[in-house]
């Protein structure tokens, strides 16, 4: 009884290993792979008079 318990405790240990893993990588793609977000305001230089 005790052998099963420890064995489910090492799959579920295992799955969400594998999910975190999933997760962060998916992650890393989604912010290598999107294009950098417009600034709020639009492509607005600032100037200096003088």
């Amino acid at each position: 009884m005790i052998g099963l318990l420890w064995e489910r405790r090492a799959q579920v240990g295992w799955c969400l290993l594998i999910q975190a893993a999933v997760l962060t990588t998916g992650v890393g793609l989604e912010q290598l792979l999107m294009p950098p977000a417009p600034f709020p305001g639009g492509t607005t230089t600032a100037r200096t008079q003088g």
